[in-house]
């Protein structure tokens, strides 16, 4: 995902619009699975030694509910704007992966292209849901059995395990005096 600055800066001020799509797999995260997508809008203009970035991520990936632990493909939807600043090309040869993660730790662009595969990498792992839920209301496993309790209850008993250590506690009664 790179794009030509050269062609941003004759708009002077006017927006390019680009549009990238691709398997989360082959840019962001190997371990996900064939079926995980990416969808990704931007908007690029250029004011002075500053181009400003915005857009728009979409994303659907497969992840494991926090409490039920099922697998479930999660919708990942996030607005984005950025500024970078322009800076002068160094000596050092630089390969795109490299002027990737600059543009992205330092938010400058050196050279003819943005590359933006390191930022917007970056913008889909902080993008995730912390704990993901396959849905609002979902009851999790037992945590005494580990059945899943969306499906049904389970077989434990109805009176949770005490700790053997506060056991004589339940035969305390305060207001009880013989």
């Amino acid at each position: 995902m790179r794009i030509y600055l050269p062609g941003v800066k004759q708009k002077s001020g006017g927006a390019l619009e680009y549009h990238f799509q691709g398997r989360i797999k082959d840019y962001f995260d190997a371990a996900a699975d064939d079926k995980s997508c990416f969808d990704l809008a931007v908007t690029v203009r250029s004011s002075g030694d500053k181009i400003i970035v915005a857009g728009k991520l979409q994303a659907e990936t497969e992840v494991n509910c926090s409490r039920c632990l099922r697998p479930f493909r999660q919708q990942l939807d996030s607005d984005f704007e950025e500024l970078f600043t322009l800076a002068p090309l160094q000596d050092k040869k630089l390969s795109p992966e490299e002027l990737a993660l600059e543009t992205a730790n330092e938010l400058t662009v050196s050279g003819d292209y943005l590359y933006l595969n390191e930022f917007i990498r970056q913008l889909y792992f902080l993008s995730q849901v912390y704990n993901p839920l396959c849905k609002p209301d979902c009851r999790g496993l037992c945590a005494n059995c580990g059945a899943d309790l969306n499906k049904g209850a389970c077989s434990c008993e109805d009176e949770a395990q005490i700790d053997l250590r506060l056991l004589k506690l339940k035969d305390f009664h305060p207001g009880d005096r013989a």
